[in-house]
């Protein structure tokens, strides 16, 4: 702009001096209609500067009331979106204080003034969610699917935060289709059909699952023992039906540590102990299983443990002092009626690791050898360990 108006200036100025230095001030006529004008050329150039400045000076005044008013609803409009913000902190802070009908009043009502009124309406869903009020869980989180921008994100805390079973399955499955390679969704899926208990679906997912890296290893194996579990339980009661799911699957699934636990569960919940102490046996030859991943079971789950036993004794030589492995041996020895077995085992335990289990099995053992003043004194100590 002002680049242009030196040059008009320089222009004028040539228009102004040249006639004067030239000793004629020359003249300019201009005609319009039946009417001519007639003047100089300095004149005529002094009303061109003239013109020009006051068209300059009128843009310049349009420029200043309308930037004024851009100014005014730039302010109105900030003024807004930080009163929704400190809004939706105090939404935050109600959360976290557990004050959930209040976060989901004060998200709700911030909701509309915020970048992204999505993030309001899915935090008062989820005040709402941890007040057991569905009807408005539901009626937020499609006020959030209407205003969102990234629909994606809404259908994940939607499926997240759905205590509808059908839903669930069903918005897992849509997502799953629609944004099959993204590692958000699949977990996300998994999850929720881990919490509704869709675990055939779930067992579907457990190669990408594993492939993918995407859970930490105790949750990967808790999906898997729990979606083999069903697997196995929809078989058939009787064993020969076990036997033959068991066989269907690949060897390599087979010698996974969590689905021979869960064929393990279902064995022993369907009372067939003596199957499940040779799988179980087999575990330990092959190295698929620890004594940590056997323990949890009661002796009363065993039958004709002689392999089993055998395999245990094995470790125990192997690892003198590792106490798992002599709990193991003393729960198997109950089972057998060697109580006097399992009292030293567990005993031996005890000064490795003196804790609230090896002090329970000991009681167990001292029960079954008839010491039970004894016993009664190993459940006390037992129970004076904290729960963990």
């Amino acid at each position: 702009m002002f680049k242009a108006l030196f040059v008009i200036i320089i222009i004028a100025a040539g228009l102004i001096l040249g006639p004067l230095w030239s000793g004629s001030t020359g003249s300019l006529i201009l005609l319009i209609g039946n009417y001519s004008i007639e003047m100089s050329l300095i004149v005529a150039a002094i009303l061109l500067v003239l013109a020009l400045l006051v068209f300059w000076l009128c843009e310049a005044l349009l420029r200043k009331i309308f930037s004024g008013r851009e100014l005014t609803a730039n302010w109105f409009i900030k003024r807004r979106e930080l009163k929704a913000q400190q809004q939706f902190e105090t939404a935050l802070t109600e959360w976290l204080n557990k004050n959930y009908k209040l976060a989901a009043s004060a998200a709700e009502n911030a909701a509309p003034g915020l970048k992204r009124p999505q993030q309001g309406y899915l935090l008062a869903a989820a005040a709402w969610q941890a007040l057991n009020n569905n009807k408005e869980q539901q009626r937020l989180l499609n006020l959030a699917q209407n205003q969102a921008t990234d629909a994606l994100s809404v259908q994940l805390a939607t499926l997240e935060s759905t205590t509808d079973p059908k839903q669930a399955l069903q918005l897992s499955q849509a997502l799953l289709q629609a944004h099959p390679k993204q590692n958000n969704v699949l977990l996300a899926a998994a999850t929720a059909l881990y919490k509704h208990q869709h675990l055939q679906s779930l067992r579907e997912l457990l190669p990408a699952l594993h492939d993918r890296e995407i859970l930490p290893g105790a949750r990967l194996a808790e999906f898997t023992r729990a979606s083999y579990r069903a697997y196995f339980q929809a078989s058939g009661t009787d064993s020969e039906k076990l036997n033959q799911a068991w066989s269907a699957l690949p060897r390599k699934s087979r010698r996974n540590a969590p689905v021979r636990l869960a064929y393990l569960d279902t064995l022993t919940q369907r009372g067939f102990g003596a199957i499940a102490a040779k799988i179980a046996a087999r575990g330990i030859q092959h190295q698929m299983l620890t004594a940590s991943d056997l323990i949890q079971y009661d002796a009363r789950d065993w039958r004709q443990t002689a392999e089993l036993r055998d395999e245990i004794e094995k470790q125990v030589k192997a690892h003198p002092q590792h106490p798992n492995w002599l709990l193991l041996l003393a729960i198997v020895a109950i089972q057998e009626g060697d109580a006097l077995l399992a009292q030293r085992a567990a005993e031996k335990a005890i000064t490795i690791r003196p804790d609230r289990q090896t002090y329970r099995i000991l009681g167990e053992a001292l029960i079954a050898n008839q010491q039970k003043e004894a016993a009664l004194q190993a459940f006390r100590q037992a129970a004076s360990f904290k729960q963990g």
